[in-house]
């Protein structure tokens, strides 16, 4: 090797070793020649120059044979221990066999390799209230999901990120964030929760659900926006029940049941629309939810309120023109035996003599009933065929809007506690020493139907089917205080964007 050869090598060492210098004390200062190729996410970490996200699994992309499932978390982690979130973690399933279905990272820098060679183990189970952390201070973010460890319980596990994958055993995460926390309080006594958000899984895994009538979410694209679960009032509804045969009584006794609660929306006021009815038929052991009725017509005209003082003529309780009786000249019974056929000194009967008053010509008639605004909410509890209790709250559920209901225990007596009814987060009734339910088992339960839809009334008519919009309906074996109704109700405003 030549004087120049060695001078020049000796030169490009120099500049090489005082490249990384400069690039370890003030990374700002130096711009390399390719870091316009990367993407850039954050100034955070030296390494995020050179481990940059994937351009072809991400976002927008995914394996040829495989579909994300935006359900689920779906966004950038770290799960390389690199300090920047790179790595793109996503629940992936199978396009030919839905079953096969997994949590994986596409990890950043390992542009065309495979993407879901970092994932969970195979049988893992996963549920959509899901997460990443660095759980375990490894400096590697952990995939935590909340999941049923028995009957009752429910708990979040975490599926530790290693090396190349993520580990088989899981371990139990004490400190979630807040979301996850608030999640948890609900789960805590629940019987059943229908989210009825994009999918009609019952949350609580003690429910089978028979569709009628091609009722359905679309579940394509999950993940966008809200979709909850639309009744047509023709002929879809729901039942229900925690064995095959879709009865209440194996895994869910009614008798513990202390509380329910939903979001409704009414498209329209189908007459005595029931939103829940458990029974055994048509008033046999019932626990009923529905409105009265085609709900609270609107007298459009007629007479005013009456006015409360009657000190003058001017807050006369005479009814407003033309409704109701109006004033007529005095008479005496004296005059009327002369001047009409009360004349009872006269020995032919003339006949009925009928002189009317004397109304406007154009009188006009009673405008008809408007379209009801409002409709009385009613809840009540049947034991055998005999109704013990009925609780109605007055001008409860609006028209054609989102309306939070919940109806709980208000305390854990066993026998007769208080039963209070709570309108979007507010108490709005209290029945005094109320019924629980007083059957375990029941066989016919309905979502959206009546056990009487078959029964027709001379003043009543016919159950109507409900025709509307349902979300996130519950039942708990305890009590719901007012921190829970208040979290739920909080809860459901943000995902249904309220």
């Amino acid at each position: 090797m030549g004087d120049w050869s060695r001078t020049a090598l000796i030169i490009g060492i120099v500049f090489i070793l005082l490249t990384a210098a400069l690039e370890l004390i003030a990374p700002n200062k130096i711009k390399e020649g390719f870091e316009t190729m990367l993407i850039p996410v954050t100034e955070k970490g030296y390494f995020s120059k050179f481990i940059p996200r994937r351009g072809d699994i991400g976002p927008s992309s995914e394996e040829g044979a495989y579909i994300t499932d935006n359900r689920y978390f779906h966004d950038y982690s770290d799960v390389q221990r690199v300090g920047v979130a790179h790595d793109w973690c996503r629940m992936v399933v199978s396009k030919s066999d839905p079953k096969d279905m997994f949590f994986a990272c596409a990890l950043a820098g390992t542009e065309n390799l495979n993407s879901l060679a970092f994932r969970t183990a195979a049988g893992s189970e996963f549920s959509r209230d899901d997460y990443m952390r660095d759980t375990t201070g490894s400096g590697r973010a952990d995939y935590c999901r909340i999941l049923k460890e028995d009957s009752e319980t429910f708990a979040v596990q975490c599926s530790i990120a290693g090396d190349f994958k993520f580990g088989a055993v899981m371990q139990q995460d004490t400190s979630p964030p807040p979301a996850i926390e608030m999640l948890l309080s609900f789960y805590d006594g629940v019987l059943f929760w229908f989210r009825l958000r994009d999918d009609m899984l019952d949350y609580a895994q003690n429910v089978d659900v028979y569709k009628a009538n091609g009722l359905s979410i679309d579940e394509t694209n999950p993940g966008v926006e809200t979709r909850t679960l639309v009744f047509n009032g023709i002929d879809q509804f729901l039942r229900i029940g925690d064995n095959k045969a879709l009865e209440f009584g194996d895994k869910i006794l009614l008798r513990t049941m202390r509380a329910v609660c939903f979001w409704v929306y009414f498209d329209e006021f189908t007459n005595n629309a029931h939103i829940i009815d458990f029974g055994n038929g048509a008033g046999i052991d019932n626990i009923v939810v529905g409105i009265l009725g085609k709900g609270n017509p609107l007298i459009s005209g007629g007479a005013g309120l009456r006015p409360v003082g009657c000190v003058d003529s001017a807050e006369s309780t005479l009814p407003d023109k033309p409704s109701g009786a109006q004033r007529v000249v005095e008479t005496t019974p004296q005059r009327l035996l002369v001047t009409s056929a009360a004349n009872v000194e006269e020995f032919d009967c003339p006949g009925p003599a009928v002189v009317p008053r004397d109304f406007p010509k154009n009188r006009g008639g009673i405008a008809p009933p408007g379209i009801a605004s409002v409709a009385d909410l009613y809840y009540e509890i049947w034991d055998s065929k005999q109704r013990k209790m009925r609780i109605v709250v007055k001008g409860a559920i609006p028209l054609k809007k989102w309306v939070h209901v919940a109806i709980t225990a208000a305390s854990n007596d066993a026998f007769r506690p208080d039963i209070t009814v709570w309108i979007n987060g507010m108490k709005t009734f209290t029945q005094p020493s109320g019924w629980l339910p007083q059957n375990s088992s029941t066989t016919k339960n309905y979502i959206g139907k009546s056990n009487w839809a078959d029964n027709v009334t001379q003043y009543e008519g016919r159950d109507e089917l409900f025709k509307g919009r349902l979300f996130d309906l519950r039942a708990y074996k305890t009590i719901m205080g007012e921190k829970k109704i208040v979290d739920t109700v909080s809860w459901g405003k943000r995902l249904l964007g309220l």
